[in-house]
């Protein structure tokens, strides 16, 4: 089946700034819009992650015997990933609020009505079980 040419200029832009996220090794939450189409997803699996699985099924793996009984790298990566969720929860949320305050008003301005019924989901094709 052929991409309509408006939602592969969003996965084309998904696919670059994955391959960013993974050069740099770096987490990230992403929402693009285009005309018609809307993609959103996420990395929160760098190397120092010790997160596995996507939503709504994410492991936490953490054990000793994993870094070679180094528990001063075990520490590293458990406090790096409850600190890049802490910053994506709190950054993501707070202007999500507001995006969705802004929504609100045009919504009302303008009359605009939305619906759902067209989603497609796309799971992030940065997690390593997903392939």
């Amino acid at each position: 089946m052929k991409m309509d040419k408006k939602q592969k200029k969003l996965k084309d832009a998904r696919a670059e700034i994955e391959a960013v996220l993974k050069r740099y090794d770096i987490a990230g939450f992403v929402s693009l819009h285009g005309e018609d189409w809307g993609e959103v997803f996420w990395n929160i699996w760098p190397s120092y992650s010790i997160l596995s699985g996507d939503f709504p099924s994410i492991r936490i793996k953490s054990k000793l015997a994993e870094y070679g009984g180094n528990s001063t790298k075990q520490q590293y990566d458990q406090v790096q990933t409850a600190q890049m969720i802490r910053h994506l929860a709190l950054t993501t949320g707070n202007c999500a609020m507001q995006f969705l305050d802004l929504s609100n008003i045009i919504d009302a301005k303008v009359g605009a009505v939305h619906s759902d019924t067209d989603f497609i989901p796309d799971p992030s094709k940065m997690n390593p079980e997903n392939h």
